[in-house]
């Protein structure tokens, strides 16, 4: 059970909506972070940014960060 109703694409504000399709192309649907983040864009959009940085960053090989972010999620019980 959710404890912050993830927003739908069409209640999200339109400078956060391109972030569901980037959702929807990377993994086939929203990822509940997404939905949450939707209620603060400014917020969302720093988040996304943040991200992006990281994994560009070419400090860590594609399948270790892929690897590091499996583990987390396994820690925190969370799928991915």
């Amino acid at each position: 059970m959710d404890r912050i109703r993830p927003l739908s694409r069409q209640e999200a504000h339109p400078d956060v909506q391109p972030f569901y399709d980037q959702d929807m192309k990377a993994f086939g649907l929203v990822l509940n972070p997404t939905g949450v983040l939707a209620y603060r864009p400014p917020i969302m959009t720093a988040m996304r940014g943040l991200n992006r940085s990281i994994f560009k960053e070419p400090t860590l090989a594609a399948g270790l960060k892929s690897l590091v972010c499996v583990r987390i999620a396994a820690l925190v019980g969370c799928p991915f």
